[in-house]
């Protein structure tokens, strides 16, 4: 997923629920395009509608990635090659 399709989808999405889940089935190839997905993610994260809690990548693709990316926790997705966002979008913000 691209940067760009990351911010139109997150757009979209924010408020429908009290979390949001965004599985991107396909991580991105390298670590310089996962660094701007990641840092997309983040900063929605940061602009009051939602918090972004949780990222889930495969750390075996990508070993440089540490626990936590910014001050968000990192868990390893496995062996599926896939890039989940876990967003917590507080209750007054649901439309």
């Amino acid at each position: 997923m691209h940067e760009a399709s990351l911010d139109q989808f997150l757009e979209k999405s924010f408020p429908i629920a009290n979390n949001l889940v965004l599985t991107v089935s396909a991580a991105p190839e390298n670590e310089t395009q996962l660094f701007k997905v990641l840092e997309s993610a983040v900063v929605h994260g940061f602009d009051g509608r939602g918090h972004l809690r949780e990222i889930q990548l495969p750390m075996e693709r990508f070993p440089s990635i540490d626990s936590k990316f910014w001050h968000v926790p990192v868990e390893d997705s496995g062996k599926e090659p896939l890039l989940r966002f876990l967003f917590e979008i507080p209750s007054d913000v649901i439309q």
